[in-house]
């Protein structure tokens, strides 16, 4: 089985897309609206960790579609979390698996690029 598709913007976040843009999906749903906040199913400490991934995540990688991914995730963390000791491999494998899709893996980090801004003259304008 091959590797899961990567969104566009983690490529473009990564440089890939540059470096392959034939490999681009023209297709590919954006989302239109952001991720929102947790689902009401949630419990206080998985809300807590949906506020924390939400706020460490790479701008316009979640939106609205994501929403049952993350809440799995969440769900997985707050487990790690509170029992480690009962934490099974394939829960670790589904959450390492999450990570890996939002790009909050390590080895996805060190692919990351993120285009420097564009300094600007203080004096220019005057």
């Amino acid at each position: 089985m091959g590797a899961p598709r990567k969104p566009t913007v983690l490529k473009e976040i990564q440089g890939s897309a540059k470096q392959h843009p034939g490999r681009l999906n023209k297709n590919e749903p954006l989302p239109v609206r952001g991720i929102g906040p947790a689902h009401k199913s949630l419990g206080e400490f998985e809300k807590e960790i949906w506020d924390e991934i939400v706020g460490i995540s790479y701008a316009g990688v979640l939106g609205e579609a994501d929403r049952l991914a993350l809440e799995m995730m969440c769900r997985l963390t707050a487990d790690m979390r509170l029992d480690y000791s009962e934490f099974s491999a394939a829960k670790m494998t589904q959450l390492s698996q999450l990570c890996g899709r939002f790009g909050m893996t390590p080895s996805d980090r060190t692919k990351i690029v993120i285009p420097k801004a564009d300094k600007k003259n203080t004096y220019e304008g005057m």
